[in-house]
């Protein structure tokens, strides 16, 4: 995925950011404003639409109710990403497929642990019920940096997300019924420990996050990461021995180099 320019542009934008001012104003390490809204799609569970500069998705989650053998169910998030060629022209071909596959893998990589969700294991209603719980990301317009769009955006999305209560009844022969209550309740997942990513890029010597379409072009080598945050957690020695949860650094889930050469993670800091 590549926008065609001349030698001299190339030129022009990478000695702009070795010297610390890119083509748009913008530091090495700024990012162009960012709007995030939740709640976008009334059929889904929970939906988001992230802009970054002109890059613009649009993520909804669906929660599925399933019959599966639970002893053997990968309890996980299944992604799915659109790149469709609306987006931007270079996804014309089988361009918009092949990124969307890599935006899918690296998301499901960050999210294929129990650490970041631990409510997936409320997902597991019974031996045999379970929701299944797919995450669709759809790209409407491309202008660089959209893995950071893409992780801001599923956190967002998931944050929004309800999922209704149910009663789990035994039934007859070792089975199980699924009945909805009559109040219809509703529970919201634990987000406070799902990853961020952040894309670091290679222009010339200068390293720069939130990459325009433009710059991608001239860079030589990025670095996608997902991050989570990590907690402890303290017994206060008080009359109710409340516990209390305090920040205390970061754990990374995912890291994955993309494009050509090698890199050094030590001149990445």
């Amino acid at each position: 995925m590549e926008v065609q320019l001349s030698e001299a542009e190339k030129v022009f934008i990478i000695h702009g950011a070795q010297e610390g001012l890119r083509a748009d104003g913008r530091g090495p390490l700024d990012y162009r404003p960012i709007i995030v809204q939740t709640g976008v799609l009334a059929t889904t569970n929970g939906s988001a639409r992230v802009q970054i500069g002109s890059t613009d998705l649009l993520i909804g989650v669906k929660a599925e109710l399933i019959s599966v053998d639970t002893a053997v169910y990968r309890n996980r998030l299944n992604f799915f990403v659109d790149c469709s060629a609306n987006a931007t022209p270079l996804f014309a071909g089988r361009g918009g497929e092949e990124f969307a596959d890599e935006l899918s893998a690296a998301l499901d990589a960050a999210y294929d642990n129990n650490y970041v969700l631990p409510d997936l294991k409320k997902l597991i209603l019974s031996p045999m019920h379970a929701w299944k719980l797919f995450v669709d990301i759809v790209l409407l317009q491309c202008d660089g940096n959209v893995i950071d769009a893409a992780g801001l955006g599923v956190k967002a999305a998931l944050k929004d997300t309800e999922i209704s209560k149910v009663i789990v009844r035994p039934a007859d022969e070792g089975k199980y019924t699924i009945d909805l209550p009559d109040d219809n309740t509703v529970w919201k997942l634990d987000t406070s420990r799902v990853p961020l990513f952040v894309s670091v890029n290679r222009l010339g010597t200068a390293k720069i996050v939130d990459n325009s379409l433009t710059e991608e072009a001239c860079t030589r080598t990025s670095v996608w990461i997902a991050v989570a945050p990590q907690f402890v957690s303290d017994i206060n020695h008080n009359q109710n021995n409340q516990c209390a949860v305090k920040r205390d650094g970061s754990i990374i889930t995912f890291m994955r180099q993309c494009g050509g050469g090698t890199l050094e993670i030590d001149s990445l800091g």
